[in-house]
């Protein structure tokens, strides 16, 4: 029934806790949200997911260069399992990052960045489904 406090949504928002793990952040405090350095990109390889749809979403994945495309292309019936994806990927759906995703997926295309764990991306690299 309850969600988040009012006070713990001030605090993030103002860039004082972590957003994901709602630790406390070291100051300057910057506003915005942010993440702590356990739940930051410590480890994680960024890849850019570029969806579209065509007799489904079709979901490709790119390197950071945005040039060399990884080896595994998905086909996917429904929307919700692209945000399934982004949110498995790292990709903050704050209020924020719903609204764009919406609008991607509402004009028929779009990208998002994902910070995938080494293991998710082995299996980008592997190509199989």
């Amino acid at each position: 029934m309850g969600g988040e406090r009012a006070s713990s949504v001030r605090q993030r928002y103002a860039g004082k806790i972590c957003c994901e793990c709602k630790a406390p952040l070291p100051p300057p405090h910057r506003r915005g949200e942010r993440l702590c350095d356990r739940c930051g990109a410590a480890g994680k390889k960024r890849v850019y997911m570029h969806f579209m749809f065509r007799k489904g979403w079709f979901c490709q994945f790119l390197e950071e260069d945005l040039k060399t495309p990884l080896p595994r292309k998905i086909t996917v019936a429904d929307e919700k399992k692209i945000f399934e994806m982004a949110k498995r990927g790292g990709f903050t759906l704050n209020i924020a990052g719903r609204q764009e995703l919406h609008e991607k997926i509402r004009k028929g295309g779009g990208g998002i960045w994902l910070e995938l764990t080494p293991e998710q991306y082995a299996k980008l690299l592997d190509g199989k489904e």
